[in-house]
């Protein structure tokens, strides 16, 4: 073996070998940064669907109760007329 392929053995290869590695992790950081960022619009998109369902159901249940208190005044106004009715004959 002589002098130049010992040092392209020793010297050149590793250093190849190492450019090779380095390249190949900043293509794979580069994929993930996207893939996080695909996953964090999810999220943000998941998010939002979700305040927007909570904001129908509780506007759903404003209604609901609007319908409740009108069912219970007319319960009240119901009892009132049958108490009326039972003091008038029970004269």
């Amino acid at each position: 073996m002589s002098e130049t392929q010992f040092y392209i053995s020793v010297a050149v290869m590793p250093i190849t070998t190492i450019i090779i590695v380095l390249v190949g992790v900043l293509l794979n950081n580069s994929n993930m940064n996207a893939r996080i960022g695909d996953v964090m619009a999810r999220i943000d998109d998941l998010r939002a669907d979700v305040d927007r369902r909570f904001t129908d159901v509780d506007r759903r249940l404003t209604g609901v109760e609007t319908k409740l208190d009108l069912l219970t005044e007319k319960v009240v106004e119901l009892d009132n007329r049958l108490t009326r009715l039972e003091e008038r004959f029970a004269r």
